[in-house]
């Protein structure tokens, strides 16, 4: 039997919308990496190992791995660099045992303690210190999540920035401990945001912020079709480790983003 013309365009609006929905997935990514502005790249990221955690990784030792996350050292060739509290990407979180005593090891190794040990009910014990270049650390206990826990943005619009998040990268939105919103992605990272009026990442001390691209080419084609703008493109660098694909993007209210296309064996 013909089918009728009526049925004819529902099967076609059907799939178009299908099609559509199918479009418009977002792919969960990886979270791969943040990379800071320092003057001496080899002398922070000395600091960093001894006091805060952290391997040597892609046979260099101006970088270093948590889990799956890099945290690397960018030379700043003498520009100096404003501190990160209220800048796009405003603080990273580390989980510890005992952040009382992890406290007072950096604060003996030359950082500053703005927030002193608090419990927060519901949530955990936390604390702020700034690096000695100028960079805010929150460290918290969180038992259940140890290690690098979470990067923490800062916007006028906390709820928009999120969601550009969650619709570029995807991830799982949820409330850390019932309390927090945020988006947490594989490489067990939080992304959270704070409210304020910010400046642009790459003016402060946390330069950028970075998730995994297995397929450069590919991912490019799909944020530039989302309406993402690229600021460098494509490029590749050769690590003693193996080779790497990169290129950024403009994230909310100024923050910089690194994509990275990394064999999977490079950890």
């Amino acid at each position: 039997m013909r089918p009728s013309a009526a049925r004819v365009i529902l099967a076609l609006a059907a799939t178009a919308f299908f099609a559509g929905t199918a479009s418009a997935q977002v792919t969960t990514r990886l979270y791969d990496h943040v990379h800071m502005s320092v003057p001496e790249p080899l002398v922070a990221a000395q600091w960093y190992h001894d006091h805060i955690g952290g391997e040597w990784v892609d046979g260099r030792t101006d970088r270093l791995l948590f889990g799956t996350t890099r945290i690397m050292f960018l030379g700043n060739r003498g520009n100096t660099r404003t501190p990160s509290a209220e800048g796009s990407i405003a603080h990273l979180g580390f989980s510890y045992t005992d952040i009382a005593a992890k406290v007072d090891e950096a604060e003996a190794a030359g950082a500053s303690v703005t927030t002193p040990v608090r419990e927060v009910p519901g949530l955990f014990k936390l604390a702020f210190i700034v690096d000695p270049w100028g960079t805010t650390l929150e460290f918290v206990e969180d038992e259940q999540h140890l290690g690098f826990h979470h990067v923490h943005l800062r916007s006028p619009d906390p709820k928009e920035t999120l969601q550009w998040y969650e619709d570029t990268f995807g991830g799982v939105r949820m409330n850390l401990r019932g309390r927090l919103d945020g988006i947490l992605y594989p490489g067990n990272v939080w992304i959270l945001v704070q409210r304020g009026e910010t400046f642009p990442s790459n003016e402060g001390t946390i330069d950028h912020i970075g998730w995994r691209a297995p397929d450069a080419a590919p991912t490019l084609a799909d944020l530039t079709a989302r309406g993402i703008e690229m600021t460098v493109a494509p490029r590749e660098m050769t690590l003693p480790s193996g080779m790497i694909e990169f290129f950024y993007v403009a994230g909310p209210h100024g923050a910089r983003v690194e994509l990275v296309d990394r064999a999977p064996d490079m950890r």
